[in-house]
């Protein structure tokens, strides 16, 4: 009897070469700094009173760099961010956040190119979109006290003051998403993402 072994063996994995080891490593660095900067932009938001949203500008910076399942998880820590800061139904937030970061990743990725601009836009329709949902529960659905003076005292300014953090963040983030994104060799991308 012959043995099989020889003919069932699966081809061996090829070695990463060093320029894809260092892609990964950049990578690798650029995402746990990203994942940095948003937690940062919670601590800001937990002191109460009137504070800007800074972990939309920060969710949507993520989005414009990064893979679609990196977004998702980026999505639902500013979601969780925004409902510890806001005392809201934990959770709410986290399923918006997700939603916008996945249709936010998807647009820059097929459509959109990475410029403050498009990105300035989507933040405040993110921002405005959230504050608009949020009027809706609290007027619509639970009837709370002081609700017309809502939108005018808490709701607007907090949308203007987080537009205002958008430019602060890009600034904050644009030094980490220059430096660590390189361009890669097509082979070395291939590789990559063959192995994933």
């Amino acid at each position: 009897m012959r043995p099989l072994a020889k003919a069932k063996q699966k081809p061996l994995r090829q070695r990463r070469t060093s320029s894809e080891q260092r892609t990964r490593r950049r990578n690798l660095i650029r995402k746990v700094l990203s994942l940095l900067l948003l937690i940062l932009c919670v601590l800001p938001m937990l002191g109460g009173g009137l504070q800007p949203l800074w972990v939309i500008p920060a969710a949507l910076c993520i989005c414009m760099n990064e893979d679609l399942y990196f977004c998702m998880g980026a999505g639902v820590i500013a979601g969780f961010g925004i409902d510890l800061a806001c005392g809201s139904v934990l959770g709410a937030n986290a399923i918006y956040m997700v939603i916008v970061c996945t249709a936010v990743c998807l647009l820059f990725e097929q459509i959109l190119r990475r410029t403050f601009l498009h990105y300035f836009i989507l933040t405040a329709a993110a921002v405005f979109l959230q504050c608009s949902l949020r009027y809706l529960v609290t007027v619509g659905i639970f009837r709370t006290e002081g609700r017309e003076l809502f939108w005018g005292r808490i709701l607007m300014p907090c949308a203007l003051l987080t537009l205002a953090a958008a430019v602060i963040v890009w600034l904050l983030y644009l030094p980490l998403s220059r430096l660590l994104t390189k361009r890669v060799r097509s082979m070395d991308a291939a590789a990559i993402r063959r192995d994933i």
